[in-house]
């Protein structure tokens, strides 16, 4: 996927994006993360998540049946995920350096995001695409139930070098 269009996120996407999400998040987090989060993370929860990130969310694909998101907060690439059928196309890279460049506008020089440290796959894909190895540390993940403190691996990245 060499060119897509790259939007802001429709109320026609909440709940396709919130189904995609918890798909590929269950496929890439469920066995490693304790159940009681597995549990929390219900459409209804990604759905509320999805509308409270409002104009920092943006995605890819046909308005009402998006086939990837990226969500920042601040400095921090807060959410990536692309649908199964989208991986490998390149959609992810393009999300990310959208994400990036949303980032580096807001004026920050230097972005932040976390990992599941056992997801290897997705820690590869941000080491491909410029990000580096931080730190691991307690995240505290936003569910409907309140926070919930995780062990993460952090990345950053220097935006200034482009």
């Amino acid at each position: 996927m060499t060119k897509a269009l790259i939007r802001h996120v429709l109320p026609e996407d909440i709940l396709p994006l919130a189904h995609l999400w918890r798909a590929q998040w269950i496929r890439a987090h469920s066995h490693y993360v304790p159940k009681a989060l597995t549990l929390l993370r219900t459409d209804e929860d990604f759905q509320r998540r999805l509308t409270a990130f409002g104009q920092n969310a943006r995605t890819a694909g046909p308005i009402g049946a998006p086939l990837g998101f990226c969500a920042i907060l601040g400095a921090e690439i807060d959410q990536i995920y692309v649908d199964e059928t989208a991986q490998g196309t390149g959609l992810a890279d393009l999300l990310l350096t959208d994400g990036e460049r949303r980032i580096a506008a807001a004026g920050h020089r230097r972005a932040r995001l976390a990992c599941v440290k056992e997801n290897l796959r997705a820690q590869r894909f941000y080491i491909r695409n410029g990000w580096a190895r931080r730190e691991v540390a307690i995240a505290q993940l936003d569910t409907s139930d309140g926070p919930f403190p995780l062990e993460v691996m952090y990345f950053d990245k220097d935006l200034a070098r482009g």
